[in-house]
């Protein structure tokens, strides 16, 4: 039974993963948990993310992860998605006329970047995103997700809610 909400994995949710908590030489069951949840529907990222992780050292083991287990379906394009970039330039019209600082608004409109593709994905499909950052809407300097998200009518959510609500503690998916 597939599970009717989808969410949205940011780089940095892996990133911290993989260099703390769930090691891969340690917790490998965190990783196959990420595996069964996309296959039950319920995980999916993008290729701008994909594109973050594979800028990492060739031994990286999350590289290695996502070019030898992952699957390539785990990550949904979004520069060629017509919807999707409608949403992006709706995002960036919203930036230019926000509060925050000028080179604030240029690294998040860096086309390199995956936070505000994360953002217009979720915004096309109803997705929620899930990312390690943390909501700090008086701090002008950064355009942090949570912010940006909720200032677009997108949820985000960590990596431990979406634990705590599809995962059991042996890293089995809850259906």
């Amino acid at each position: 039974m597939q599970n009717s909400m989808k969410y949205l994995i940011d780089s940095d949710v892996l990133i911290t993963a993989k260099n703390f908590a769930y090691r891969f030489e340690f917790c490998r069951g965190f990783w196959d948990w990420m595996i069964q949840a996309h296959q039950h529907g319920i995980v999916y990222s993008i290729d701008k993310v994909k594109s973050e992780i594979l800028r990492g050292l060739a031994i990286d083991p999350l590289r290695q992860w996502v070019e030898n287990e992952l699957g390539h379906n785990f990550f949904s394009p979004s520069i060629t998605d017509p919807a999707v970039m409608k949403n992006y330039a709706q995002l960036m019209s919203w930036s230019i006329g926000s509060g925050y600082t000028d080179g604030a608004k240029s690294v998040f409109a860096e086309p390199d970047r995956a936070d505000a593709f994360l953002i217009a994905t979720a915004k096309t499909h109803g997705s929620i995103i899930v990312t390690g950052e943390t909501s700090e809407p008086k701090k002008l300097g950064t355009v942090k997700i949570p912010d940006a998200a909720k200032a677009f009518g997108v949820q985000t959510i960590s990596i431990y809610d979406l634990l705590s609500s599809h995962a059991h503690q042996t890293f089995s998916v809850k259906h």
